[in-house]
């Protein structure tokens, strides 16, 4: 498609010189193809100027969007201005809508990468790395996963770095990925969403042809786990079918996709950082969303047997939108929900306040910092944690998560020799220690 002059229409702006006009335009474009530089070819010869706003209404795909004149070429009596049209950075821009993103954590510069930034060794059990984000393969697989700096794309700083270890010869597919939450998920329902990101190829990146296997999946039941998603067990499952829309690649134009709508997109990565989107509709009941990559690799993995991934973004409406970035904050108190790590601080630095219940016995109630979304499970590591008896830092020991968890606090005991009706406390000792709670699929 491209532009028509006959639909773009006139409609409101003050006859004062330098003040704004409001225009309207119909069109079945994509927005990517309506924000091209230089798409409305005779922007002088209709009176627009810079600043002006302009209604875009597109009843094919039924969504809208207000843009704004941010660039205009020089006209003459004979020979048209070209307008460009953006989204205007202010209210009314990207952030109107906020959130968008259904996606926790899909910018991997603000992700809290609570668990650590560099992972090694994935096999067949499930590992969560960046929040929200799991990993997985097959038995002999070994999957890496890490936080790389990238700066190729304006707005970000790192990206996810996923594939398999150098000289691993598994062939076992390998997959990454996250489960939309139950009450996340019912929000898209009938309606068309859109998943984007932004990829680069390893040099080395293995799969035939470089494909990187696109599924956004559906189910009807409740929070089901992510380990049944991948094995395609969750009730109701299926696989939205997916219209690739147009690929683009930084200070470039976009190019066109050659891929056919599916349920499973084999998507090309190439060494060049580019945003792919992908629109489905997903059904009516649906009451559980997912997004998962994966590969199929081939040969034995080289240096760089990997893909890198960033601005990951499922959003309802029928076309991608600039990258919702969110702060720092608010990214970190949506991953807590899920997941809670409280690394061993310095010593005598107190964790949480409890008593002794019983001779040799102490109990510790910790708070979490936001709500979970369910009771979490919770594990620990010793390290050189202390109880704090009667006044003296004492190793922990039968340190263990305790039986009363709640989306609120939780709690770890010991059995560290001490007198029952005590209080007590937990404090660092400048060990690896760690308390961690999790509310993840």
């Amino acid at each position: 498609m491209s532009y028509t002059t006959g639909t773009l229409t006139y409609l409101a702006g003050g006859p004062v010189e330098g003040a704004w006009k409001l225009w309207e335009y119909t069109t079945a474009d994509t927005l990517a193809q309506v924000t091209a530089a230089g798409y409305i070819t005779d922007a002088t010869f209709k009176g627009m100027s810079l600043g002006d706003f302009v209604i875009v209404v597109n009843q094919t795909n039924p969504q809208g969007y207000i843009l704004q004149v941010q660039n205009l070429t020089a006209g003459t009596m004979s020979v048209p201005g070209a307008a460009t049209l953006a989204a205007p950075a202010g209210v009314g821009g990207s952030q109107l809508a906020f959130p968008r993103n259904i996606i926790d954590g899909g910018d991997f510069t603000t992700n809290p990468w609570q668990r650590g930034t560099s992972f090694s060794a994935i096999a067949s059990t499930l590992t969560y790395t960046a929040d929200r984000f799991f990993a997985v393969g097959g038995a002999s697989s070994s999957i890496s996963v890490s936080q790389q700096p990238q700066t190729a794309v304006a707005g970000f700083g790192q990206a996810l770095q996923f594939g398999r270890a150098a000289a691993n010869a598994n062939t076992a597919t390998i997959s990454l990925g996250q489960v939309v939450e139950t009450l996340d998920s019912i929000r898209c329902q009938g309606q068309p969403v859109t998943l984007s990101f932004w990829a680069q190829a390893g040099a080395n990146w293995s799969p035939a042809n470089g494909v990187l296997n696109v599924q956004l999946a559906s189910g009807t039941g409740t929070n089901q786990s992510a380990a049944s998603m991948v094995a395609g067990t969750w009730t109701g499952q299926t696989s939205l079918t997916l219209t690739p829309q147009q690929n683009i690649s930084p200070n470039s134009s976009p190019a066109t996709s050659v891929l056919t709508p599916a349920a499973n997109i084999a998507q090309q990565i190439t060494a060049t950082w580019t945003r792919y989107a992908f629109t489905g509709t997903v059904p009516v009941g649906c009451t559980q969303l997912g997004v998962l990559f994966n590969a199929t690799p081939a040969g034995t993995a080289g240096a760089a047997d990997f893909v890198q991934i960033m601005g990951v973004q499922l959003e309802i409406g029928a076309q991608a939108t600039p990258f919702e970035h969110r702060d720092i904050e608010v990214e970190l108190a949506i991953a807590q929900r899920y997941f809670f790590n409280i690394p061993e601080p310095a010593a005598n630095v107190v964790v949480g306040a409890g008593m002794v219940a019983g001779t040799n016995a102490e109990i510790i109630f910790i708070p979490l910092p936001v709500q979970m979304r369910a009771a979490p499970t919770v594990t620990v590591s010793a390290g050189s944690f202390k109880f704090n008896i009667a006044g003296v830092a004492t190793a922990v020991a039968g340190f263990a998560a305790g039986t009363t968890h709640t989306p609120n606090y939780i709690s770890v005991v010991g059995t560290t020799t001490a007198t029952s009706g005590q209080g007590t406390l937990l404090q660092g000792g400048g060990g690896a220690g760690f308390v961690q709670a999790s509310a993840d699929f």
